[in-house]
């Protein structure tokens, strides 16, 4: 069971490795599985934002290719298709529950102006007042290496300091930051509570540990760092574990809690640009 007195803004980060079947392809069982909690959360008043991967998963099959496609081309046209029918099984699966999806494509160059940043955050900000749940994701279709931010990781923890989120939530198909590699140390230890991310941390994380999925936890502990200057409180756990969402919100999930413990530290929202998105 969870309560909540005031409207709290979750922002919850699920990657491609977590929506795929073991063939790669979008499992309508895993986005049912999560919108069924988010539909939870919405109900007991929290205000929700859904940082979501998947597009070039969903949609590489039906361009033709069978498997995973490694050209750029070849990935934004698979996007081009996969995000609508994303988009597809989002809409219909929160309308069934009364809440309407929101689409946000989103590019490093807007983050990279201030006007269109403060664009986003009005956007957001609206839809979030009025019930949406909004979607973001990366524009993969026209985004390219030089300027896109690598990986949803980075995209939703920045996305959680523009709209002054409560807390974050990033899901993926491991239980959440280890002492050492635990596929190679039999001796990895599960933190469960980081409060400050150090040069030994940093080391022991690693790359990405699927084909499908873009980042590892080396990503991840870069969004942790974002959104931990931000006084943001992130939860890492494993996308399978039933209810990982509802109980990470609670504080109740097995995984990895992060939150500083220095709020003198915490950036303002101009702060907050100029450390993330700015440029000289």
């Amino acid at each position: 069971m969870i309560t909540n007195e005031n409207s709290l803004r979750i922002v919850i980060k699920i990657g491609s490795s977590s929506l795929t079947s073991r063939h790669g392809e979008i499992s309508r069982r895993k986005i049912e599985k999560l919108t069924n909690e988010i539909v939870y959360l919405k109900d007991h008043g929290y205000e929700v934002v859904l940082v979501s991967s998947g597009a070039v998963a969903a949609g590489y099959r039906r361009l033709g290719c069978l498997e995973r496609p490694n050209s750029l081309p070849e990935k934004q046209a698979a996007a081009s298709i996969g995000q609508g029918l994303l988009m597809e099984s989002y809409s219909e699966l929160f309308l069934s529950h009364g809440y309407v999806a929101a689409q946000i494509l989103i590019t490093k160059s807007d983050f990279l102006d201030e006007d269109r940043y403060k664009n986003v955050r009005n956007t957001l900000n609206v839809l979030l007042e009025r019930g949406m749940v909004p979607i973001v994701n990366e524009n993969d279709t026209v985004t390219n290496d030089r300027m896109n931010f690598g990986d949803n990781d980075t995209l939703s923890a920045k996305v959680a300091g523009l709209i002054d989120a409560d807390q974050l939530v990033i899901l993926s198909d491991i239980d959440g930051l280890y002492s050492a590699d635990p596929t190679k140390s039999i001796n990895a230890k599960l933190l469960e509570y980081v409060t400050e991310i150090t040069p030994e941390i940093e080391a022991a994380a690693v790359g990405s540990g699927t084909m499908i999925g873009t980042g590892g936890m080396k990503s991840k502990i870069e969004a942790v760092k974002i959104a931990m200057a931000s006084g943001i409180t992130t939860f890492l756990g494993n996308a399978a574990r039933k209810n990982v969402v509802i109980n990470g919100v609670a504080g109740k999930a097995k995984g990895t809690y992060f939150k500083s413990e220095k709020p003198s530290t915490y950036l303002n929202h101009k702060e907050k640009w100029i450390a993330f998105n700015s440029v000289p």
